[in-house]
């Protein structure tokens, strides 16, 4: 097993997934399996929001783009805490993608997971399970104030 770790949290790497560059200025961590294929990204972020509101504006995004069809969005428990789960899928005109998405709010960052892959697997369930089940805070990364935020350098 091998561990991803950045000083802010720890969090299990799967087997036989392949570390890719970083897309976007939060993501933590890119993985891909090109067997499956399937790829993940977790990113962390800071906010002000509550998983509610993060909820409400997910679904009106993604509900107004005709081609992502909302599957599910609803808060689940996970060890002891709430996450906001969604799970959407895009038609292309060469197949349907599968994007499920997992959220957590603590110390006003945003933890999210980001599991996307070209088909439909209920298997998968305990996998990502145990990939968001693995992840340890040690701290904050961004410390957040109503005029910004910054980096967590204590």
């Amino acid at each position: 097993m091998t561990l991803f770790t950045n000083g802010f949290v720890t969090l299990q790497n799967p087997k036989d997934f392949n570390p890719i560059a970083n897309k976007g200025d939060f993501v933590e961590l890119s993985l891909i399996n090109p067997n499956i294929p399937m790829t993940i990204k977790f990113s962390t972020a800071p906010t002000l929001a509550g998983l509610p509101d993060i909820k409400n504006a997910m679904e009106d995004q993604l509900n107004s783009n005709p081609n992502i069809n909302v599957e599910t969005s609803d808060f689940i428990a996970i060890n002891d805490d709430i996450y906001y789960m969604l799970i959407s899928s895009i038609n292309t005109d060469k197949n349907e993608i599968k994007r499920n998405e997992f959220m957590f709010v603590k110390d006003n960052n945003l933890y999210s997971f980001e599991f996307v892959y070209p088909y439909a697997d209920a298997e998968l369930d305990d996998f990502y399970l145990n990939i968001i089940r693995s992840l340890k805070i040690k701290k904050p990364k961004y410390i957040v104030s109503g005029d910004g935020y910054k980096i967590n350098e204590e």
